[in-house]
């Protein structure tokens, strides 16, 4: 999988591709100029590419994906019913949808885990209206992971 990345003037293209490949891990590299003329050609001549509103549609799914995983396993841990789970898991679903709009917007890969933190904090609060103060402090306890994280 390839990404075209369209920098500005004042962007550093070592520091945005050192944090693109941090970001997308193992294996990850710029291209070098003969690979890039290829690349575009195969662009220009038609092959697929994913546009800025498919990756916002990819990372709504990605939420959705996440939402089921952390809010299953949420609510697992805390022993939730199947209706408390479904509403957990729209929380959590709500929440990252919010968190990958925002970074969409403007604020870029960088701002993830502090969208994520952020959320796992507006899951909490807004969980009150189902879950016992016992059954918040586990779910408290499980979004821990999300404090002080990194991408990768």
């Amino acid at each position: 999988m390839r990404f075209l990345l369209t920098l500005e003037g004042s962007a550093s293209m070592d520091q945005v591709g050192a944090e693109a490949a941090s970001t997308l891990g193992e294996g990850a590299r710029l291209l070098d100029g003969d690979e890039v003329r290829g690349v575009l050609d195969s662009y220009r001549k038609g092959e697929t590419w994913m546009r800025a509103g498919e990756t916002l549609k990819l990372s709504r799914f990605e939420a959705g994906v996440l939402a089921k995983r952390y809010g299953n396993e949420a609510a697992a841990k805390i022993g939730l019913g199947e209706e408390a789970t479904r509403k957990l898991v729209a929380l959590f679903e709500q929440e990252l949808n919010r968190a990958f709009d925002r970074t969409h917007a403007g604020q870029g890969i960088e701002a993830v885990p502090a969208e994520f933190e952020a959320a796992a904090k507006r899951i909490l609060e807004s969980s009150a209206g189902f879950l016992s103060s016992e059954q918040q402090a586990t779910l408290a306890d499980y979004l821990k992971r999300f404090e002080n994280t990194r991408t990768r």
